[in-house]
C-alpha cells in the first residue's frame, strides 16, 4: 500500500494528544532549574580539585564528610614544614560558593544570585618555587546552596543537582598560571586555574581568574568564570509566563583557608541539615488558608499530580514560601488558566480573582507568617480532578514494566516509550460503553504521560507479532523480558479501527461524557496503552491502571450515543532567523561532514530517519491541505512564525470540548468560528502558550457548530523560547525540536 493511503489524520495526530500538558510540573521545575545547574555549576567550580576521583571512602573521616587531603600525610616526603604551608577551608568559616545569572522573571529582568557556604578542601603553598603550590580537591555541599526564593532552592536541589543523588561536587584542577613570581607574605597574585568541573556525571575542562593573597594565618582568594548551561545539559531554561534564563552563568569563589599544621585532623563536616525555617506570627487561617484549600491544595498534596513539583501539606509548607506563592500567583503563572476572555466562559476555571491574589500578597508582603501551628494539614476543600466511578480498574495483562536497566540498576535511557495491552472484561459478550475514564499513574516519579488506544479484536494477532518481535529484540541485547513493546509516538498497530481514544499527563482530570454519551468498545476491544517513562536513577516495576465508568443496562437500554470528535491539523513552518541560517552556512563549509539544518530538506531527511517514511511528508500534505506552499508558510517577524488555516468542520452538533496543541516553540494560539463573518465566534484564545498547561476546555454555555461550518486554527512560534545547539527549519512533527499546530473539537451530536 503506498506511504499516502497509510497516512491517515488519527495516525498523524496521536502524537501530538499524547503531549497534552506532558511536561507540566516537571518543565516548571526547570527555571529554577536553570539557575539550579547554573548552582551546579558554580558549586562544582568552587570544587578545586586536583589528585584523583572523589570515592566514599575519601570523603568519610571519622564518621565526618570531609575534602580529601591535598597531601597524603602517610608519606612523609609529600609536604616540607620548612618551605610549605598547608591551609585548609572549613565549612561555615567564611568560604563561599555563589552563581549569578541573567534572568527574566514574570517580565522583569534581574540577576539571580545563589550562594552556599558549606565546602571544604586544602591548598598547599611552597613558599620557595611557588609554581610547584597546590591546589587541592575543594568539595562543595549542594544540598545548602541558597538564592532569596525557598522553591527556587528546593526546585534546584531536587530537579536539577539531584542532591540526594549527588550531594557534592567537584572542580580538578589540572594547572595554574601567575605564580611565576617570588613569594611574599601579603602579596597579590593573579592567577588562572584550569581543571575539570564536575556536575553530577557531567565533566568539562573550565578555566577560573582572580586573585590570591597568601598571609602566614590565612590564604583568600577571589576567583570566577563564565560558563555555559548548556554544556552542562542544564539550560537555559524557558517556561512560558513565569522565567526565561540566559545561557551564561558566572560562577564566584571566596575561598578562606586557614593555616593548619600537617597532620592536623580535618575540621568541620560537610553534612549539614537543610535548617528548619522559623515562622513569624501573622494573618493566615482566616485569609490565605481557605484560598489555598480552595485552589491550590488538590493538586499540591502528597501524592497528588504537582506534589512532585511541590506539596502544600502543612501550614508550615506554605509560609516557607509566602514570598514565591505571592509571585507566581501575582503573575496568573498559578492557578495555571491560559485563556483569554476573548474566547467563552470555560467550566472548572481555576484562576484566581483579584482579592485572592491581594490577600496572598498583602500576607507575604507581611512576612508570611501564621496563626496556626506550623504543622496544621492543609485539607483540599475542593477538587481540581473530578474522579470517576471505579467500575472497571485494568491493570497490565501482562505484568509489570520494569524498563531496562543497566548493571546497578541505572537505565538504559532516559526515556522509554512503551505499549502495554490491557484486557476489557466483557462478560456479557455485548461490548462496553464507556462514561468516563481516567488513566491513574502508579510510579508518579517516572510516568510522564500516557495515550490510550482502541484496539479491535482482529489486531490480536499482529499484538502477539509485535509482543514477540520486542522478545526477540530483548534476547539479543540481553535485556529482561519485559511486557509489550517499545512503540515510540503512535502504537506500532497498523491493523483498521487502531484509534486513541484517551491521553493523560500530569495535571489533567479525568473525563466524564455528558449523559447519555460516551465511547463504545465492540466485544473483544482490547485498551493499548502508550506510557511515555522518564527515567532518572532507576526503573521501579510500574503498574498503572485504566479506570473505566461504564453505562448500566439500564443506561443502555435508555439509549447511549457516541460522542464525536475530530482533529485538525494545520501547518507548522518556521525557518532560521538569517543570524542562525549564516552560523549554519559557515559550519557547513568549515566542519566536515556537518548537516546544515536550517535547509528544510535536510531537516525532513533527518525525521524520515528518526521516526518513519510517512513522517517527512507530514509537513507538505498539511500545506497541501491548506492549499498553501511553503512560501506562504516560511515568513519570520523576528524570531516569530506564524501559520493561519480555515478548514471545515466535520461533525454537527454542541461543542463539548476544545482544544489546541503546540510543542514548545508555542506563542499563542486562536480557534475561530465563522471568521471573517458576522456570526465570527472565538472558541478558544490563549495569548501565551505554555506547554505544561494543554486541556481539554469545556465552555459554560452551548455553542453549535454545524458540519461545514469554517473554523481558523492560528498558531505562533517563537524561537527563542528554547535553546536549540544547532540551528535548524523547525517543521511539523513529532519531536521537541519539531512543531505542530494540532486542534481537537468534540462534539456531542444532536439526539
Amino acid at each position: 500500500m503506498p506511504w499516502w493511503r497509510r497516512l491517515d489524520a488519527g495516525r498523524i495526530a496521536i502524537l501530538a494528544v499524547l503531549v497534552l500538558g506532558v511536561a507540566a510540573f516537571l518543565t516548571r521545575g526547570q527555571w529554577l532549574g536553570t539557575v539550579e545547574t547554573a548552582v551546579d555549576v558554580a558549586v562544582d567550580a568552587v570544587d578545586v580539585a586536583v589528585d584523583g576521583e572523589i570515592d566514599d571512602d575519601d570523603l568519610v573521616t571519622g564518621g565526618a564528610v570531609v575534602a580529601p587531603a591535598v597531601v597524603d600525610i602517610e608519606d612523609p616526603e609529600d609536604f616540607d614544614t620548612e618551605t610549605e604551608r598547608l591551609y585548609r577551608i572549613v565549612p561555615g568559616a567564611g568560604s563561599r560558593a555563589s552563581y549569578h545569572i541573567e534572568e527574566r522573571l514574570g517580565g522583569l529582568s534581574r540577576t539571580t544570585v545563589g550562594t552556599t557556604t558549606v565546602m571544604a578542601g586544602e591548598i598547599a603553598v611552597n613558599l620557595i618555587d611557588l609554581a610547584a603550590s597546590r591546589v587541592g580537591e575543594i568539595v562543595v555541599n549542594v544540598e545548602m546552596f541558597q538564592s532569596d526564593s525557598a522553591l527556587r532552592d528546593k526546585r534546584i536541589r531536587h530537579d536539577y543537582l539531584e542532591s540526594s543523588h549527588w550531594p557534592f561536587v567537584r572542580f580538578r584542577p589540572t594547572s595554574v598560571e601567575g605564580l611565576d613570581a617570588e613569594f611574599a607574605d601579603g602579596a597579590a597574585y593573579e592567577v588562572a586555574i584550569t581543571g575539570e568541573l564536575t556536575v553530577k556525571e557531567t565533566t568539562r575542562t573550565e578555566t577560573f581568574t582572580g586573585t590570591v593573597r597568601v598571609a602566614p594565618d590565612a590564604l583568600t582568594a577571589i576567583m570566577a568564570t563564565t560558563v555555559l548551561t548548556s554544556d552542562y545539559y542544564v539550560g537555559p531554561i524557558n517556561i512560558a509566563r513565569l522565567a526565561h534564563t540566559s545561557d551564561e552563568v558566572t560562577l564566584t569563589f571566596e575561598l578562606v583557608a586557614d593555616r593548619v599544621e600537617i597532620g592536623s585532623d580535618p575540621t568541620g563536616d560537610l553534612r549539614h541539615e537543610i535548617p528548619t525555617p522559623e515562622f513569624a506570627v501573622g494573618r493566615f487561617s482566616g485569609t490565605v488558608q481557605p484560598i489555598l484549600e480552595t485552589r491550590c491544595v488538590s493538586c499540591h498534596t502528597t501524592g497528588g499530580p504537582a506534589w512532585s513539583t511541590l506539596a502544600l501539606d502543612t501550614a508550615g509548607d506554605a509560609a516557607a514560601i509566602a514570598d514565591d506563592i505571592a509571585f507566581v500567583t501575582g503573575v496568573n503563572f498559578m492557578p495555571p488558566w491560559l485563556p483569554s476572555d476573548l474566547g467563552p466562559q470555560f467550566v472548572h476555571d481555576w484562576s484566581l480573582d483579584e482579592s485572592e491574589k491581594a490577600a496572598i500578597k498583602e500576607w507575604a508582603d507581611a512576612g508570611g507568617g501564621l496563626d496556626v501551628r506550623p504543622d496544621t494539614p492543609l485539607v483540599a476543600r475542593v477538587q481540581a480532578i473530578i474522579g470517576v466511578e471505579e467500575d472497571l480498574k485494568i491493570g497490565p495483562r501482562d505484568g509489570l514494566y520494569t524498563g531496562y536497566s543497566r548493571p546497578g540498576g541505572w537505565p538504559v535511557k532516559k526515556d522509554d516509550y512503551r505499549c502495554q495491552v490491557h484486557e476489557v472484561a466483557d462478560p456479557e459478550g455485548d461490548g462496553t460503553w464507556v462514561k468516563g475514564f481516567e488513566f491513574r499513574p502508579d510510579q508518579v516519579e517516572v510516568v510522564h504521560h500516557a495515550i490510550v488506544y482502541r484496539v479491535p479484536a482482529e489486531a490480536a494477532a499482529e499484538v502477539a507479532a509485535r509482543i514477540a518481535a520486542e522478545d526477540r529484540i530483548e534476547a539479543a541485547q540481553g535485556f529482561a523480558d519485559e511486557p509489550g513493546w517499545t512503540c515510540f509516538g503512535l502504537s506500532g498497530l497498523n491493523t483498521q479501527g487502531v484509534y486513541s481514544i484517551q491521553g493523560w499527563a500530569p495535571g489533567q482530570s479525568p473525563v466524564i461524557y455528558p449523559d447519555g454519551y460516551g465511547i463504545y468498545l465492540w466485544p473483544g476491544d482490547m485498551i493499548v496503552n502508550q506510557i511515555h517513562y522518564h527515567y532518572d536513577h532507576d526503573t521501579p516495576p510500574d503498574g498503572s491502571w485504566i479506570i473505566l465508568d461504564t453505562a448500566t443496562g439500564g443506561e443502555v437500554a435508555a439509549g447511549m450515543t457516541h460522542i464525536t470528535g475530530d482533529n485538525y491539523l494545520t501547518p507548522a513552518e518556521v525557518p532560521c532567523t538569517p543570524e542562525e541560517a549564516a552560523i549554519a552556512a559557515e559550519r557547513e563549509t568549515t566542519i566536515d561532514g556537518y548537516v546544515n539544518l536550517c535547509l528544510r530538506s535536510n531537516v525532513l531527511d533527518e525525521i524520515a530517519e528518526k521516526y518513519d517514511e510517512f513522517a517527512r511528508f507530514i509537513p507538505d500534505l498539511l500545506l497541501g491541505q491548506c492549499r498553501g506552499t511553503v512560501d506562504d508558510y516560511d515568513d519570520l517577524d523576528g524570531s516569530i512564525g506564524y501559520s493561519s488555516c480555515d478548514l471545515p468542520a466535520r461533525d454537527t452538533g454542541t461543542i463539548h470540548t476544545v482544544l489546541g496543541h503546540m510543542h514548545e516553540f508555542g506563542a499563542a494560539y486562536r480557534m475561530t468560528l465563522h471568521p471573517g463573518t458576522p456570526e465570527e465566534r472565538i472558541l478558544l484564545d490563549i495569548p501565551v502558550w505554555d506547554f505544561e498547561w494543554q486541556l481539554n476546555y469545556e465552555p459554560v454555555a452551548d455553542i453549535r457548530i454545524e458540519r461545514g461550518d469554517m473554523v481558523r486554527f492560528e498558531c505562533w512560534w517563537d524561537r527563542t523560547l528554547q535553546y536549540l545547539p544547532e540551528p535548524r527549519y523547525i517543521t511539523w512533527n513529532e519531536g521537541t525540536v519539531d512543531e505542530m499546530c494540532f486542534s481537537s473539537i468534540s462534539v456531542i451530536p444532536d439526539a
